[in-house]
């Protein structure tokens, strides 16, 4: 692959790049090799945008629409689509030109919680003629680098139907790519669970459950979008073509399965440790309510000896002897409701004794029949 410029060039005055906002232009030459063009002092990148080339606006700003409208005779109505955020998938045509707008997915590190990752759907938009082929999405996407950079086979600039097709692909393999890494972080945040029960944890794993619900919006309008363009006659011309497009709805599908396998986990998941802590709340409240129980009977105690009446030892060491009778009474019920908590576990239909427990079977003694 040959990259005659390898960076934009444009420079602020502190040093810093112009940002991400750019015009890239692809062109396949006679050797079947990609060049990429982009903006240099000596050439600007518009002059690059010749018929049979594949025009590519990142976070486009109106002042490169106005220019790629008039070097691609593509609308500036029909370019300023791109910059809808809420564009929803679906296939169109207005003139000459066909528009094509997919999901495509994003993923998005949170400023305020650096370990915490966002995964979401943006707009991906192909507007293409007889002659000129544009792409534009308002972040950086994954589809276009990874389409250029690995080289997919027989990419050629020049035959847009092909080129649309091999775009989706990528696009649903990318989506497959990142349920991976979806995957991957849920792990982890589950082994964070298991070691300890926080918040935090738990707001990531929701995170990630709202994350699966976008992408799989995305996956489900892709699909019907492919199978609105496998009706389409412009599409069905090649065998190879058509066979793409199959593998693609194919990739598709099985990111759909992965996304609902993912949810199903995760919502599982969120249900197995809502129990484990409801549990936890459940203990804590029975030992809080032995203690308390257990605490009462010293009360009971010194309530009976500061009574206006003659006790037993009253006169006579009165106090110590309160002391003494509420220990020992307080230790003997603790010690009781301890136990019969921790033996409430049996199974329903066990015969159970005075108090309630499951009675124990002595193995020298026969059942009777």
């Amino acid at each position: 692959m040959v990259q005659p410029t390898p960076c934009r060039g444009i420079m602020k005055k502190n040093g810093e790049s112009e940002g991400t906002k750019m015009i890239i232009v692809y062109q396949t030459n006679e050797n079947g090799e990609l060049l990429i063009f982009k903006d240099t002092f000596e050439q600007p990148v518009i002059e690059r945008i010749v018929p049979r080339s594949w025009t590519h606006l990142i976070e486009p700003t109106e002042a490169e629409i106005r220019k790629v409208s008039e070097a691609t005779r593509i609308s500036e109505t029909i370019l300023r689509t791109a910059l809808d955020e809420e564009e929803t998938a679906h296939v169109d045509s207005e003139g000459d030109v066909t528009i094509i707008v997919v999901d495509t997915p994003i993923l998005q590190p949170d400023t305020d919680h650096f370990r915490v990752n966002h995964f979401y759907t943006i707009p991906l938009i192909l507007f293409f003629n007889k002659d000129y082929f544009v792409t534009s999405s308002i972040r950086r996407d994954y589809v276009v680098p990874s389409l250029t950079q690995k080289m997919m086979k027989n990419l050629n600039t020049s035959h847009h139907f092909k080129l649309t097709i091999q775009l989706l692909y990528r696009n649903a393999s990318m989506f497959v790519h990142l349920l991976k890494q979806l995957d991957r972080e849920s792990e982890q945040v589950q082994s964070g669970l298991q070691e300890s029960l926080q918040n935090e944890e738990l707001f990531k794993l929701m995170n990630l459950g709202k994350s699966l619900v976008y992408l799989s919006t995305g996956l489900n309008a892709d699909l019907v979008v492919m199978e609105r363009l496998r009706k389409i006659e412009e599409f069905k011309l090649f065998p190879e073509d058509v066979a793409l497009l199959d593998d693609a709805m194919i990739e598709n599908r099985q990111a759909i399965e992965m996304c609902s396998i993912h949810r199903e986990i995760i919502n599982g998941t969120m249900d197995a440790y809502a129990s484990v802590i409801s549990n936890n709340m459940n203990t804590v409240m029975k030992t809080l309510t032995v203690v308390t129980i257990a605490l009462s009977i010293p009360m009971i105690v010194a309530g009976f000896f500061g009574m206006n009446f003659i006790l037993p030892f009253s006169q006579t060491a009165g106090f110590w002897w309160a002391i003494v009778i509420s220990a020992v009474l307080a230790l003997l019920v603790g010690i009781f409701l301890a136990r019969y908590t921790n033996h409430l576990k049996f199974r329903w239909g066990m015969p159970k004794n005075l108090f309630g427990l499951p009675k124990r079977h002595r193995p020298g003694k026969k059942k009777k029949k």
